[in-house]
């Protein structure tokens, strides 16, 4: 099987996933996700040891997300995973830089190209704070496992598992806490810069 038919697999399971979800915020997110763009292009994989924690996460999926969580994790090595900061820049923790990655599936650098939306998936390990911070695309968290306590904006602190969306509107500062499972989300971003570094209050 070729490299860009294992891909479209994915990429399947990802839009058949998100069109499955009912929830409000989900739905803002549905027409890019059918009309992403439709350049296909071969990426080096990349590893980091978060992409271990894609196996032990199946445990705290749930009926809805444990199908696509589990081809992420088939896929894991044939992933570009990434980290948004450095060490050197003194953002995030080395505990969060340890235990945290992304892999974009559509996007500026996935093998989907897409100018219009951002989505991969997201894994950090357990008891990780990611400071909060904002950026100008608005951005949806889809948890597929684990779970953690999100702030949003101004408003209370809000624990979310698998299957409970976490809606981020432009400029809106955000971050979370992850709890003794981890989390792991599937991510899109739209409507801004689809490759900002976020800001840091």
């Amino acid at each position: 099987m070729s490299m860009e038919t294992q891909d479209r697999q994915l990429l399947q399971a990802t839009i058949e996933f998100t069109l499955a979800q009912s929830h409000a915020d989900v739905e803002r997110f549905k027409a890019a996700m059918l009309d992403w763009g439709h350049h296909w292009q071969a990426t080096t994989a990349t590893y980091l040891p978060a992409a271990d924690l894609l196996a032990d996460s199946l445990d705290s999926a749930n009926e809805q997300t444990r199908a696509l969580l589990a081809m992420f994790e088939q896929h894991k090595h044939r992933l570009r995973w990434e980290q948004s900061y450095r060490q050197i820049d003194g953002l995030v923790s080395d505990a969060m830089l340890a235990a945290y990655a992304f892999a974009e599936l559509i996007g500026y650098n996935g093998p989907f190209v897409s100018e219009r939306i951002r989505c991969g998936i997201g894994v950090w390990g357990a008891d990780i704070d990611y400071p909060r911070h904002r950026h100008g695309a608005e951005e949806i968290y889809i948890p597929l496992a684990g779970s953690a306590l999100f702030k949003i904006g101004d408003s209370e602190e809000r624990l979310c598992r698998a299957s409970d969306p976490v809606l981020v509107e432009s400029q809106t500062t955000h971050g979370f806490r992850s709890l003794d499972q981890g989390l792991v989300v599937l991510y899109l971003w739209q409507a801004g810069d689809l490759r900002e570094v976020s800001h840091f209050d």
